[in-house]
């Protein structure tokens, strides 16, 4: 079951630190290194004022982890992903699934 996931990724968590002038700098900070599946699960095309968008949106498959959290972000060699959801798996299952949204 676990040799699924072949893909390799890095699971970050965001940090925030007072910039001085009453708000705060946003970073990455490196939580573990995982193995994963991407699955795609569609498209969401949004009208901006200007322009159109497109959402796409995946299905990560990972090993369980107690501190995964919605917020978060998966990044592999070339993409990255925000984790929009985390759904909890059966109880003795090592895997847990990911709804993610690929980053721009």
């Amino acid at each position: 079951m676990l040799s699924i996931l072949r893909q390799r990724a890095t699971l970050l968590s965001q940090t925030l630190a007072p910039d001085g002038g009453g708000g705060f700098s946003e970073s990455w900070q490196a939580v573990a290194a995982v193995w994963i599946k991407i699955a795609p699960l569609g498209v969401t095309e949004i009208a901006a004022a200007d322009a159109r968008q497109a959402r796409v949106r995946h299905r990560i498959v990972l090993r369980a982890r107690a501190d995964l959290a919605a917020g978060m972000r998966l990044a592999t060699l070339d993409r990255s992903f925000a984790i929009r959801a985390v759904l909890a798996g059966d109880a003795g299952n090592p895997l847990v699934t990911l709804l993610c949204e690929e980053l721009p």
